[in-house]
């Protein structure tokens, strides 16, 4: 079992929260007066499936990369969501801590990950290159292939380049970072969550776009967080990565 200060200072080691304070609801955010855990479950976010689970396993402290609670809540109600969760959440003593924005853009967080898995050389937080040029045709599939994602999940813009070398990428929603890629130079960027207007102006600018989803793109927190918490706790504490789907979309 770890302490509730252990806990937090090895979250913290590797995706610090102080540059977020002012901008972003990560850190505690239920906390039920458990002094150690014993069991942490990871997850992208909460929902019913992702509770039941975590007393099903006897977690006693739930991560998350969505924060459960955005905005500050004037009421917690049974009939409202988040209310409903943070008192099964209470009822169970599951506490939850998100790191949000921390972990999107740490050197091993969502976006290094997502790289990592695209296979991309000279990679940074921003942007990295394929090894060798491809056709956009084979840059979605190695997206595809990269995050799970089945054939006709992911939605494109062609730019109409001849090849594709240079790639920028923004886990969850990102399309207002296309701007950013153009000026780098990139021939396609991929995110999530992709706004109509955001597509016009890519193909207007001629830079190519795969939209992999918001979940898409960031349900590869659970795995990565999962492990680095892990090594960081050396076995003090079991660390389970949720299998509960919390993607909302069926077709």
């Amino acid at each position: 079992m770890t302490g509730y200060k252990e806990l937090i200072e090895a979250i913290e080691s590797f995706a610090p929260i102080d540059d977020y304070a002012d901008i972003d609801s990560s850190g505690i955010q239920v906390r039920t007066g458990n002094g150690v855990f014993e069991r942490i479950l990871v997850c992208l976010e909460i929902n019913d499936d992702v509770i039941d689970e975590a007393v099903e396993t006897g977690a006693d402290m739930i991560i998350t990369h969505h924060p459960l609670i955005f905005n500050p809540l004037s009421s917690v109600c049974s009939d409202d969501v988040p209310g409903r969760y943070i008192i099964r959440l209470v009822e169970n003593g599951i506490s939850v801590y998100s790191s949000h924005l921390p972990f999107d853009f740490c050197e091993t967080g969502n976006n290094a990950y997502l790289a990592k898995l695209l296979g991309l050389v000279d990679a940074d937080t921003k942007c990295g290159y394929f090894p060798e040029p491809v056709s956009l045709e084979k840059a979605c599939r190695i997206t595809e292939k990269a995050l799970d994602l089945p054939g006709g999940y992911i939605r494109v813009v062609d730019g109409g380049r001849e090849s594709i070398h240079k790639v920028g990428f923004c886990t969850g929603a990102g399309g207002d970072m296309i701007r950013d890629a153009l000026k780098d130079g990139c021939d396609l960027f991929i995110t999530g969550d992709l706004k109509l207007h955001e597509a016009q102006y890519a193909k207007a600018m001629g830079i190519s776009v795969i939209d992999a989803g918001h979940y898409g793109t960031e349900k590869i927190f659970t795995e990565n967080f999962a492990q680095q918490l892990s090594e960081k706790l050396e076995g003090k504490a079991q660390v389970i990565e949720s299998k509960a789907d919390t993607n909302p979309y069926t077709l």
